[in-house]
């Protein structure tokens, strides 16, 4: 049976420990040896590989697991505490020293984008409705969503989810900056929005300019911090100096892979999935959905640019990437056969084979049949502009017409459901009008 790959690779900012997501599941592995400390699951008995299975610093406690998917997690600036939300909008806040969970509520709807504020006592979210809320850290077990406040005055004492913003589409990310002044949220309408933290109803600016749905945005490292990445569904890279709403470079990944330019009604979309940054070396790892590649990219803050530094070939299409302490890329795939699902890239883009081969031994748990494991598909909205299908079906049917043997034939146009069908009878004395 197949091994459930990891969906999500998240850091420990404070800790030589990366937190592994996988189904409903969570492992937290030691980045100086590679073994696993703790897990919501037991450790399966599978090929050792000549290595020991060594004990779990916490006792996995079924009641206290999540029941659905984990579709997004946090980790606080000290190192803490985790927040993990899954599919059935549940929240949790884990203790990163015992692994036990110490509260759990059910949020509004499905997170999309989780993070905590500078001193750890708030976690925002965003969500699909394109809502963005401060959850209160420490509030006991909530099963039930808090009714939100719906003044200012009950906002000071609203225990559950204080609402900050809201986009008119799906949010799809968000990010605080250092001094936790301003939050950035993107959404699935190509928009990304500036806004004052915590009182987002004031909007600093927007950064518009890509043309499909952003997917992932992160304040870039660096003296200045007035600098912010995006990635979208476009197949670009964009860096914006934020406060001023203005796009200072725009890096296309078509031309980093030697790919030909997108033709209108391609099927070979290229979209951003998410960044891992890399302060030690201003290193940004740029995963791309379905593709068994990682871009590498150098951030010079003093100029405000990106250059190209390396592209990475993995052993299968990649889930996740994150950067541990030491600078070593974790990667999580969706492997070819007979392939490992996590490969570990030193800070010369070497592998890491035996800081790798405990997770791979005994980490995840398999599985019957592998589930989806993409989630982009849904912010598939507008990816091509109407106007471009429309002269491309012109073309096509043009040269048809001409007689072009290669032509393919125009695709027939859908009738509109809307419009009256006229009764037969009807037709008929219409016709002996004429």
């Amino acid at each position: 049976m197949p091994i459930l790959p990891f969906s999500h690779i998240q850091h420990n900012p404070a800790k030589d420990v990366v937190v592994l997501s996988f189904g409903e599941h969570l492992q937290a592995v030691d980045t100086k040896s590679g073994v696993i400390l703790a897990s919501t699951i037991a450790l399966e008995e599978r090929e050792s590989n000549g290595l020991t299975a060594q004990p779990l610093t916490n006792t996995p406690n079924a009641d206290q697991e999540n029941k659905a998917r984990v579709s997004v997690m946090a980790c606080s600036k000290d190192g803490a505490y985790i927040a993990t939300a899954a599919d059935d909008k549940i929240m949790k806040i884990w203790d990163t020293a015992s692994w036990n969970c110490l509260g759990t509520r059910t949020l509004v709807r499905r997170s999309n984008a989780l993070e905590f504020n500078n001193d750890g006592s708030m976690v925002v979210t965003a969500d699909k409705f394109g809502d963005v809320y401060n959850m209160i850290r420490d509030i006991p077990d909530v099963v039930q969503p808090v009714k939100a406040a719906e003044n200012a005055e009950e906002a000071d004492e609203d225990e559950g989810e204080q609402p900050i913003l809201g986009h008119v589409s799906m949010a799809t990310d968000l990010a605080l900056t250092k001094d936790n002044k301003y939050i950035i949220t993107s959404d699935r309408d190509e928009h990304i929005r500036v806004s004052q933290y915590p009182k987002g109803h004031n909007i600093e600016t927007y950064c518009l300019g890509h043309t499909s749905f952003v997917t992932t945005i992160r304040v870039l490292p660096g003296a200045s911090q007035k600098y912010l990445i995006s990635g979208a569904g476009d197949g670009t890279v964009r860096v914006w100096e934020f406060m001023k709403g203005q796009e200072v470079q725009t890096f296309n990944l078509r031309d980093a892979l030697g790919m030909p330019p997108q033709e209108t009604d391609a099927e070979d979309d290229v979209t951003v999935h998410s960044f891992a940054i890399c302060e030690q070396k201003n290193h940004i790892a740029v995963v791309i959905e379905k593709m068994n590649k990682v871009v590498i990219l150098g951030w010079n803050d003093a100029a405000a640019k990106i250059e190209l530094v390396k592209i990475l070939e993995l052993d299968g299409q990649t889930l996740s990437v994150d950067y541990d302490r030491s600078g070593n890329l974790w990667t999580s795939v969706l492997p070819d056969e007979g392939k490992n699902i996590v490969a570990v890239f030193d800070n010369e883009h070497n592998r890491l084979e035996e800081l790798a081969k405990y997770v791979n031994t005994f980490g995840s748990k398999t599985v019957e049949t592998l589930p989806d494991l993409f989630h982009t598909e849904e912010l598939r909205k507008h990816t091509t502009d109407w106007r471009e299908l429309k002269k491309a079906r012109e073309e096509r049917e043009a040269a048809r017409l001409a007689g072009d043997p290669d032509a393919a034939p125009s695709k027939k146009r859908r009738k509109n459901k809307n419009s009256r069908k006229i009764p037969e009878p009807e037709a008929a004395a219409m016709e002996e009008e004429k």
